[in-house]
């Protein structure tokens, strides 16, 4: 999760990134808020020592609305068997996983 929101490569999307957001989603795997917090405090990215689910829901938001979808199905596609599979991703798709995503 940090990687997806905090990564400092400009424009460089990373496909593993966004599929790893998937995996965990759907395999119900919840995030543990606070430790997410402390890594993002950590590394600089996150100035408070709390941050609510609905914060983290608006940065996803953010993020999705900001990437190229284009450029993370390309950097992906090279290490999935059937990329046909990566036709879903899309905004609406991803804003949609989100609001799956476990929090605690």
């Amino acid at each position: 999760m940090h990687a997806l929101l905090f990564r400092k490569w400009g424009t460089n999307v990373k496909g593993r990134d966004w599929f790893d957001l998937e995996w965990y989603i759907r395999k119900g795997v919840t995030l543990h808020l606070s430790h997410f917090v402390e890594r993002a405090v950590d590394s600089g990215d996150w100035s408070r020592q709390t941050m609510t689910p609905e914060e983290l829901q608006n940065l996803l938001q953010e993020r999705i609305s900001s990437v190229s979808l284009d450029r993370i199905r390309a950097d992906i596609s090279r290490f999935i068997p059937n990329p046909q599979v990566l036709d879903i991703w899309s905004e609406n798709y991803f804003r949609d996983l989100i609001e799956h995503l476990k929090v605690e």
